[in-house]
C-alpha cells in the first residue's frame, strides 16, 4: 500500500521516517520534508502515542533542521479531528510556506502566527 499523499511543489513526503515521528505507530504518521536549502518538514501525527481509536485528534506541526538533523518543532494546529483534515492544514501550511515565506512576503514565524493564533493557546 503506497503512503504517498499529495504535496505541494518543493515538498517531498519522506518514506522511511525518522524515530521521531514512527514512535507514534500504527497510525500512519506523515512526514514531509522540504526540497532546497532550508532544512524544514512538516509532520502529521496522532496527538497521542499508539492509540488505535479512529476518533482520536491529529496535530500538525513545523519540524526545524529536517528529517536527519533534528533541531526542534512547533505546532501548527492541534486538536484536529481527522487524518485526512490534518493532511489537507499540512497542504494548506506548505503551499503558504512556498509562495508567502519563499518569496519574501512574509517570515516563517508570520506564518505560524498566522495558522496557529486561532488553534494554539500562546503560553506569553
Amino acid at each position: 500500500m503506497s503512503r504517498s499523499h499529495p504535496a505541494p511543489a518543493g515538498w517531498t513526503e519522506i518514506e522511511r521516517q525518522p524515530e521521531i515521528i514512527e514512535k507514534y505507530n500504527p497510525r500512519e504518521p506523515t512526514l514531509f520534508e522540504r526540497d532546497g536549502e532550508e532544512p524544514i518538514a512538516v509532520h502529521v501525527l496522532p496527538e497521542t502515542q499508539n492509540v488505535r481509536d479512529q476518533r482520536e485528534r491529529w496535530r500538525v506541526g513545523v519540524v526545524h533542521g529536517g528529517k536527519t538533523n533534528f533541531e526542534g518543532r512547533e505546532p501548527i494546529r492541534t486538536g484536529v479531528p481527522d487524518r485526512q483534515g490534518a493532511l489537507a492544514l499540512a497542504a494548506e501550511f506548505m503551499t503558504g510556506y512556498e509562495r508567502r515565506v519563499r518569496s519574501g512576503e512574509t517570515t516563517l514565524d508570520a506564518l505560524l502566527v498566522d495558522c496557529c493564533e486561532p488553534a494554539v493557546k500562546r503560553i506569553e
